[in-house]
């Protein structure tokens, strides 16, 4: 007489491909084929995964799940976060540890899963992070539920008021001609003219 197993919930499914890549990824740190610091990274980066998953699986099975947004002020100065030392390309866990395809697969079938599918449109932007995150390191596009809320645009910035531009000045034209000298200038006799201004002095003999 065979016994049936109880079908696995989605946690468990997920915990089963999480480890499974967590072993080839130490295999090929063994083996020298992948650098031990980064595959402690990745080794904890995965399991973090696992952990938040199966976090937010137990409440939303238990029925005390509860969506929370933590405003950034209420979060207080806290630490400046470190930076991500893993790579960053689409796909980046496939071309160091080539057995990951297999469980990139396996992911995607779990996926397709009606509990699966139930659990995460119960929880969709809790889940999303760690899941995204997941799918990102083995090429994986994951459910359009689980697409990063879109960020609001920036306000567009209106161009700065130009000043009106200062009508430009006429142009200047040729000195106004000088007034002739009056006839009692004229006549007089240049030995007493010479003491006066320039300006008054009498013209010289015009032709």
């Amino acid at each position: 007489m065979t016994t049936q197993t109880a079908p696995r919930t989605p946690a468990e499914w997920l915990a089963a491909i999480v480890l499974r890549l967590g072993l080839a990824v130490d295999g090929n740190s063994m083996w020298g084929r992948l650098a031990r610091p980064l595959a402690l990274l990745i080794l904890t980066r995965i399991r973090l995964i696992n952990q938040r998953f199966r976090r937010i699986a137990d409440r939303v099975r238990e029925a005390r799940y509860e969506f929370r947004i933590v405003k950034a002020a209420s979060r207080g100065p806290g630490k400046p976060r470190r930076p991500n030392e893993l790579p960053q390309k689409f796909g980046w866990l496939l071309k160091l540890v080539p057995e990951a395809a297999g469980y990139r697969s396996q992911l995607e079938r779990l996926f397709r899963d009606p509990e699966m599918v139930a659990l995460i449109e119960a929880a969709p932007k809790s889940l999303g992070r760690p899941l995204r995150s997941l799918c990102w390191m083995l090429a994986l596009e994951p459910p359009k539920i689980l697409a990063p809320p879109k960020r609001p645009r920036p306000p567009r910035k209106e161009p700065p008021t130009q000043k009106p531009r200062p009508e430009p000045l006429p142009p200047i034209g040729p000195p106004p001609p000088q007034p002739d000298s009056p006839e009692w200038l004229r006549t007089m006799p240049p030995s007493r003219t010479r003491w006066l201004p320039s300006r008054s002095r009498a013209p010289k003999n015009r032709v």
